[in-house]
């Protein structure tokens, strides 16, 4: 009979989507910590929704604990606890903080916002990722990320858990290589439009960037090369806003990264152009 239950069991996990239950030993050994009678938890929590469909766009939970060096076996758990999920996580990371460590950050919806940075001096540190169930994310936009930091020191663990909710890297980029082609795509066709109003400086990088597509490779190095003069002059300009200069930036990268504007020289120019606005 318990066999039969164990089988049965198996087969109703082996069909439930794999975001159901991929973090279960994870999410139970977080559990654990967060309800322990002799842990100081400090929480803080955020949760933004679609405004028209009301469906989850980020998450972030954070719970720092302090526990008594006695209760180590709850982190013990918790290593265990990823040792066992990582099997179905897309990206799997441990180890522990150096003194320049630089910083690990895990993004919280569309990474527009800071992340959540999960290194903390001499801290051990251990983070996954996971894919949500196919009936959550349908469009394979997002990820859950778990995370824990730990370190003991005077008789006590201090540390953190983190679980946070985001668009996947290769969903931004993906969706910021397909921002900078409409970019290009614009104003190859002249197209560009800009919010903010016209002015000198703005007028005068644009014809230069407008002449470029159709001149010969000579002709746009000259050209690249007065950009130049008039970004490095820009205190000359009073008139220019972030706007102006955020336009032109995005215009530059655009460029860079297009094989028409791939010739050595010219290229070196536009990095150099777009590495000059402040």
């Amino acid at each position: 009979m318990k066999t039969s239950l164990f089988r049965l069991l198996a087969i109703l996990l082996a069909l439930m989507p794999i975001g159901v239950v991929a973090q279960t030993n994870i999410q139970s050994a977080f559990d654990a910590i967060i309800k322990c009678p002799d842990a100081q938890i400090t929480e803080r929590h955020t949760l933004d929704k679609d405004p028209v469909t009301l469906v989850k766009t980020g998450q972030a939970d954070i719970y720092r604990f302090v526990l008594p060096a006695g209760k180590a076996k709850l982190i013990k758990n918790v290593v265990s606890a990823f040792e066992k999920d990582c099997q179905t996580a897309y990206s799997y990371s441990r180890g522990k903080a150096t003194e320049n460590q630089p910083p690990i950050q895990l993004a919280v919806g569309d990474a527009t916002a800071s992340g959540v940075n999960i290194i903390e001096p001499d801290c051990e540190y251990i983070y996954a990722l996971f894919l949500p169930s196919q009936a959550e994310d349908p469009d394979g936009k997002y990820r859950y990320a778990y995370a824990v930091t730990y370190k003991e020191d005077d008789g006590e663990i201090t540390g953190r858990l983190v679980v946070t909710y985001a668009t996947t890297l290769k969903y931004r980029q993906q969706a910021e290589m397909q921002r900078q082609n409409d970019v290009l795509r614009n104003f190859s066709n002249g197209a560009y439009v800009i919010q903010a109003p016209a002015e000198p400086w703005f007028d005068t990088l644009m014809s230069y960037f407008q002449a470029m597509t159709s001149a010969n490779s000579q002709t746009r190095i000259a050209l690249a090369s007065k950009a130049y003069k008039v970004i490095r002059d820009t205190s000359d300009y009073p008139e220019v806003t972030k706007a102006d200069k955020d336009a032109v930036r995005e215009i530059l990268k655009a460029m860079i990264s297009d094989k028409k504007y791939s010739e050595t020289v010219l290229n070196r120019l536009l990095n150099q152009c777009l590495t000059e606005i402040k």
